[in-house]
């Protein structure tokens, strides 16, 4: 060992039998190994806060897989502090928790058919433990995938069929996570919750570029402006046909509440928006807005 190694002029060894504590360590390493089993719920656990605390990689895949991911372990510590009582509260739409739940499950089941998932296991099992494993068998196929993948078209979920690319699928899977987490917060009346503001954005945009193809009527040849304030917010400009010409309106309104109006948990004819230019428009966009969601 060199001189720039040794503590107070001393080798490792004269250091290690002049000190009680690191005799006292080098002992308690020297004991033979005993193995533990872990409980059967930590694997999980950790799992669950990894997904949600992880800050990922600046990676395409992980880009539409890290928010997924988060959304899921929300939910997953969510359904896991429900009562048996509240599984059965009522929510719109959807009967009760339950039925929320087993909506949520079928609409995942898409994705998770594209990816090769297996059937989510025994319709014995519970329903929390059936949804929260097919979700975490798409995000683990999900994040080994190569961004080629993200491009294939799949289906959406949702009353009118669309088809989009997997990336986009997955920005869904994100969307409608959150949206029915809120639906349960608000049955159970726990407060509700915002994703994280570049979350906000993705679902955002997300909408936005669906939105031309949700109008009613002919197609106008004009572009829309959405600028979404706050947290998330950011600036577009949407073609309303493939021959849009000069913007025709602008619209303005807070970006966590435009994504609600998203999922239709604000109705259309009270969501609040400044709009300039054509007023009818602007109305006709706020109502195909909230014909978005996955219900």
């Amino acid at each position: 060992m060199t001189d720039s190694y040794l503590y107070n002029g001393q080798s490792p060894d004269e250091h290690v039998a002049s000190c009680p504590d690191c005799t006292a360590a080098i002992a308690l390493l020297d004991q033979p190994e005993t193995a533990v089993a872990p409980p059967p719920t930590l694997r999980e656990a950790v799992l669950s806060m990894a997904r949600r605390r992880r800050t990922p990689a600046v990676m395409a895949v992980t880009t539409v897989a890290a928010p997924y991911a988060e959304q899921v372990a929300i939910m997953d510590e969510l359904l896991a502090e429900l009562s048996e009582p509240q599984w059965e509260l009522p929510i719109a739409k959807h009967g009760t928790v339950r039925g929320l739940v087993e909506h949520l499950m079928a609409n995942d089941s898409t994705v998770a058919t594209f990816m090769g998932v297996p059937g989510a296991g025994a319709a014995a099992a519970p329903l929390h433990r059936r949804w929260r494993e097919q979700a975490g068998s798409v995000l683990e196929r999900v994040s080994c995938s190569s961004e080629v993948l993200l491009g294939v078209e799949v289906a959406l979920a949702g009353a009118r069929p669309a088809r989009a690319p997997l990336r986009q699928a997955m920005i869904q899977r994100t969307f409608e996570t959150w949206t029915h987490a809120d639906d349960i917060r608000v049955a159970t009346d726990r407060s509700k919750a915002a994703p994280r503001p570049e979350h906000v954005h993705m679902i955002a945009e997300f909408g936005l570029a669906l939105l031309p193809r949700a109008l009613k009527g002919p197609r106008r040849d004009v572009s829309a402006t959405v600028v979404l304030t706050g947290p998330g917010g950011g600036t577009w400009t949407i073609p309303l046909s493939p021959t849009s010409g000069h913007v025709a309106v602008l619209i303005s309104a807070e970006a966590v509440d435009f994504c609600r109006l998203l999922g239709n948990r604000w109705p259309a004819d009270s969501f609040p928006y400044a709009a300039e230019g054509d007023p009818a428009l602007a109305r006709d966009l706020i109502r195909a807005a909230a014909t978005l969601g996955c219900d």
